[in-house]
């Protein structure tokens, strides 16, 4: 049975922070890899800019589905003095890009191509 090998992180970003989570096909839904019961996690050294980064490996059947989560600040757009005083403290809006992969036969990780309609 193939090992994949992938990394949670947050790192700091121009207007906050940008997180990497990975989720493993479990029985009928999504499990978070590092939640996976037969998963090995080390913790990795924190570099500059790098709030957390662990390592997950994961041995799973070829054909196991596995998808890639990013989030991270979205941009906004830009406003006068007048409006950024009158508009107050809002949470940062941010952007959510999800990327559905597949276990190749030597544990290497294939994009699944979206399905159209």
């Amino acid at each position: 049975m193939p090992t994949i090998e992938v990394v949670d992180a947050e790192v700091i970003v121009p207007r906050g922070r940008r997180m990497t989570t990975w989720f493993v096909r479990y029985n009928d839904g999504w499990l978070r890899a590092v939640e996976h019961p037969n998963a090995t996690v080390q913790q990795l050294q924190s570099g500059p800019g790098t709030v957390w980064e662990r390592r997950i490996e994961i041995p799973l059947p070829k054909g196991t589905r596995v998808c890639r989560v990013d989030s991270s600040p979205a941009g906004e757009a830009p406003r006068d003095a007048l409006a950024h005083l009158a508009g107050g403290r809002r949470s940062p809006k941010r952007t959510t890009r999800r990327i559905e992969l597949s276990v190749g036969p030597r544990g290497e990780l294939v994009r699944v191509p979206r399905r159209s309609g």
